[in-house]
């Protein structure tokens, strides 16, 4: 896809960044936090008009869901989230009417940690003070990639690859994953890339990875789950599971879209309390009783179209 179509894709939740950092920002991490979302090569035409109802739903769910997640994965999120830690909402148009390709979701940063929601897929990235993906180490604005990763070989590393594997283990089971079932599919790989070429020759890469795929697959796997985490801090910096097709119960983000599509605006501008509180069970499996859900006022999704910077979410009341 061409630089010039991703950047214009970039400017809901990143327009405060110029062409020259974003491509910055490329270069430096290689993909963006919610590339899955900005990456699509899907004719904007088949994109549907994100209704009050659908934004409202997915927008409850994502926060509800990094409530449940946030603890489990031993995350410094303080949950219930509020107002004040959300760095950025990007809600996904929704794309239902492509046969075998089903798009919906948004993404939702919370403090420094980004969470994108798909049908079934979910990426966790843990992002530094300039928005990049972590290196799991203070990096500086323009610090390159090499750089960063120079300066993390230097320093002393509290996890090694027995830790590795019991650590990311321990993230699936927080993610509800079936930790067996995906291994019995997708077996484990452990640090694959164990070293880093650095300018005292070739030393253990501060970056660890696990990576859970097929035994000789060929071509994309849906169904691989990527972790990452750092050597030196023993953080959490990157989790993709694009398939999710062994967790939660290889359930969808949202259940029957287009329905919840066919809500008017007028329509749910008249919904109550238990009207909206409804929509959530039906349409995200989600109790707000059970996972803190917070309320969302009218004029906040009035304003949100596909996404919304910090200095946006003025009018939001989110208890």
């Amino acid at each position: 896809m061409h630089v010039l179509t991703i950047l214009e894709r970039l400017k809901r939740c990143y327009s405060h960044l110029t062409p020259k950092v974003i491509r910055f920002q490329m270069i430096r991490n290689g993909s963006f936090p919610d590339a899955m979302i900005l990456l699509q090569k899907i004719d904007n035409n088949v994109m549907l008009s994100a209704t009050i109802a659908y934004k409202y739903v997915v927008i409850l769910a994502m926060i509800s869901r990094v409530n449940y997640y946030a603890p489990r994965m031993q995350l410094p999120i303080a949950v219930p989230i509020n107002k004040a830690n959300i760095k950025c909402l990007d809600i996904m148009p929704p794309n239902i009417n492509t046969p075998g390709l089903s798009i919906y979701g948004g993404r939702i940063q919370v403090d420094n940690y980004s969470f994108t929601f798909g049908d079934k897929a979910l990426l966790v990235y843990n992002l530094d003070q300039y928005g990049y993906i972590s290196f799991g180490i203070p990096m500086g604005e323009k610090e390159t990639a090499h750089s960063g990763m120079e300066r993390a070989s230097r320093m002393t590393y509290t996890v090694n690859t027995n830790d590795l594997y019991r650590m990311a283990t321990n993230v699936l089971v927080a993610l509800d994953v079936n930790v067996s079932a995906l291994e019995r599919e997708d077996p484990p790989v452990i640090n694959k890339n164990p070293f880093f070429k650095s300018e005292r020759g070739l030393v253990p890469s501060p970056l660890m990875t696990v990576e859970w795929q097929k035994v000789n697959a060929h071509g994309f796997d849906r169904d691989r789950v990527e972790l990452v985490m750092s050597a030196v801090s023993g953080e959490l910096l990157k989790y993709i599971d694009l398939g999710g097709s062994f967790r939660n119960g290889n359930r969808p983000f949202l259940n029957n879209v287009s329905a919840l599509l066919a809500i008017s605006d007028e329509e749910f501008m008249k919904y109550s309390s238990l009207d909206r509180s409804n929509l959530l069970v039906n349409y995200a499996g989600i109790h707000c009783s059970d996972l803190h859900c917070p309320s969302v006022d009218d004029t906040f999704l009035l304003e949100t179209n596909t996404g919304v910077r910090p200095d946006q979410i003025k009018s939001a009341v989110i208890k």
